[in-house]
């Protein structure tokens, strides 16, 4: 099934590396930010 979805959409996988490249970066900046603000309080 999964590989019928993936024939159906080619660009899905470029689409997720896109997604991941952009948006792990991104919560990881937001931990970071969320972790120092919390040691302040």
């Amino acid at each position: 099934m999964w590989g019928i979805l993936v024939s159906y959409f080619p660009e899905w996988k470029v689409f997720m590396q896109g997604f991941i490249v952009f948006f792990i970066p991104y919560i990881i900046s937001r931990v970071f930010n969320w972790i120092s603000t919390s040691k302040e309080d």
